[in-house]
């Protein structure tokens, strides 16, 4: 008897993280649905049976906890036992206990950790059978053997461990695996090493001053920054110092901070001879890493053809109204590739287009559901729109499946091409809009993180750098960018302070702009929601983590565009 697929419920008030959490899900093979709030979350478990639910802990107006109670009163009428889970910031860590007795079957801290999720998953999610059951205790054996092993390198990292200077490997007190891990390739590493080596004479002696003259603001601040930095290279006993002297500035605990800044200061400095050899400029050089080995542009094809204007026409027979649809596109200047519905014809057109019509034919349901699962994973990885033209029957059974949330317009059939033509004409505009090299702003006043986050991110996008709030707000009158990158802890004008100013502008109020942290604990990831940003990343992230994050925010972006009127295009 076949098993029913599990289905899961996301409740996040974070566009970006529902996002994640469904792709991770979709990862492990898992159905999901998202939702924004905890009334929605109630209404959509009123109507349907959920096998797990994922709770955000902090929300606007009702918060996981006033949401969670409301849900076991609903369970209860129902007779039905669902696990919710409380995904929550790394402070959450501390109170896991308290989340439990207050109703919770599991904690999730964030960032999600897909090791984390995957457990979660196999021990909560319906059991199949017996066979299944040994299966998942097994894997879950594995995964509590495996999870904090962070120091066992990928094939991907050893391989770039290689390309390292072997003067690096024989330096003390650093973390090559993280370091690398981190910033994803051997010279990015060194890049961001070179960066944090440059500034330490500069940099120790600004903490220093700052402890003389007992300037603990700034001081906190600066071990900050310093935190973020020792832990990008992998220094972990620096991070870990300076962490603690953060804390105990924040803390007002000034004994510990005098007892415990000169060693910091000490150590800090010692790198400066230890990381010397980096100064030879032949160190990067005999590295063997070679400049097309690094380019880290987009996909060559997609940037050598705009696809913006070709279509994928996804059909079973070639009818008379098949033919009627193409030759209508096609009359309107698009390029249309017509195949027939077959999976392997379909993956190997996929990196040709931007757009994809399908036209089911209910010749096999079980088909019919295949195929979308698989144009809804496309459309989600690689941002393409989907449309579906045909008999009403056909489309409702694609629209059952787990690729509908992709869909952005469906034609039943008598089909109205006029409009559907005039849609693409739309949805070709909005492919243009997202290939368009995106400027993104970013803001820090940590001159060492801005000048790695800034070698990160300009291979894709056109990234303007700002220290502080004054000269953003100078800069957004000349130029208006795409996204806004705001630090949150800033000296003069924090995050907060700037992004009121950007938000009462007419002019500036609609720029999307996302927070950047360099702490994760609870209180602090709550007040930064309260200002209601497009998002937050933490500066903790890996490149890839981040660079990800802002690929799934502009991909969103496109999708919620494509699904507005088209009448709204002129």
């Amino acid at each position: 008897m076949e098993s029913k697929a599990s289905r899961v419920l996301i409740v996040d008030d974070m566009h970006i993280n529902r996002m994640i959490l469904s792709s991770l899900l979709a990862s492990n093979g898992v159905m999901s649905d998202q939702v924004e709030s905890g009334q929605e979350c109630l209404e959509m478990c009123k109507e349907r049976d959920y096998d797990l639910i994922l709770l955000d802990h902090r929300m606007p107006e009702m918060d996981g906890v006033d949401t969670l109670l409301a849900l076991k009163e609903i369970f209860s009428k129902k007779g039905v036992d669902v696990p919710i889970i409380c995904h929550t910031s790394e402070e959450g860590r501390k109170n896991i206990n308290l989340y439990k007795a207050a109703g919770f079957t599991d904690v999730l801290i964030k960032p999600i950790d897909p090791k984390q999720l995957s457990y979660v998953l196999m021990t909560y999610l319906p059991e199949e059978d017996t066979i299944a059951q040994k299966e998942k205790e097994i894997s879950v054996n594995f995964l509590i053997e495996n999870i904090d092993n962070s120091a066992v390198p990928t094939e991907t990292v050893r391989d770039e461990l290689d390309k390292l200077p072997v003067w690096l490997k024989t330096v003390p007190h650093i973390d090559l695996i993280a370091g690398i891990s981190n910033c994803e390739t051997a010279e990015d590493y060194i890049d961001a090493l070179y960066i944090f080596y440059s500034s330490i004479a500069t940099k120790a002696s600004e903490i220093e001053k700052q402890f003389v003259n007992e300037d603990w603001t700034m001081y906190k601040l600066s071990v900050h920054s310093l935190k973020s930095m020792a832990r990008l290279i992998g220094t972990r006993s620096l991070c870990e110092e300076a962490a603690a002297l953060e804390e105990a500035a924040e803390n007002q605990n000034y004994r510990t901070i005098r007892k415990n800044t000169p060693a910091l200061l000490s150590k800090y400095r010692s790198f400066i001879s230890l990381l010397s050899n980096i100064e030879d400029d032949d160190v990067i050089k005999r590295s063997p890493i070679t400049e097309s080995e690094n380019q880290q542009t987009p996909d060559a094809s997609d940037e050598d053809e705009d696809n913006s204007r070709s279509i994928l026409f996804i059909r079973t027979n070639p009818g008379i109204v098949p033919k009627s649809l193409e030759k209508k596109l096609m009359d309107s200047r698009f390029k249309v590739l017509s195949i027939p519905d077959e999976p392997d014809m379909i993956i190997t057109y996929k990196s040709k287009v931007d757009i994809i019509v399908y036209y089911p034919v209910t010749n096999d349901q079980s088909h019919i559901k295949m195929t979308m699962n698989l144009l809804g994973e496309m459309c989600q990885d690689d941002s393409k729109l989907l449309c579906l033209v045909g008999d009403p029957q056909d489309i409702n059974i694609a629209m059952s499946s787990s690729g509908a949330s992709r869909v952005s317009r469906c034609y039943p059939r008598p089909i109205d091409i006029d409009k559907l033509v005039n849609d693409v004409e739309y949805f070709a505009y909005l492919l243009a809009e997202y290939h368009r090299k995106k400027a993104i702003f970013l803001v820090d006043d940590d001159s060492d993180y801005l000048a790695v986050a800034d070698h990160w991110l300009s291979s894709t996008y056109l990234v303007s750098c700002f220290s502080n709030g004054r000269d953003v707000l100078d800069g957004l009158r000349a130029t208006t960018p795409d996204l806004i990158i705001l630090d949150y802890e800033m000296p003069e004008m924090d995050g907060s302070e700037i992004m009121k100013n950007i938000r009462k502008n007419p002019d500036t109020s609609k720029i999307p702009i996302i927070f950047l942290t360099g702490k994760n604990d609870r209180d602090h990831v709550f007040k930064i929601l309260e200002y209601k940003p497009d998002g937050y990343l933490l500066k903790t992230s890996q490149k890839d983590t981040i660079l990800d994050a802002l690929h799934r925010f502009f991909t969103e972006v496109l999708f919620r565009n494509s699904l507005q009127n088209s009448l709204n295009f002129r």
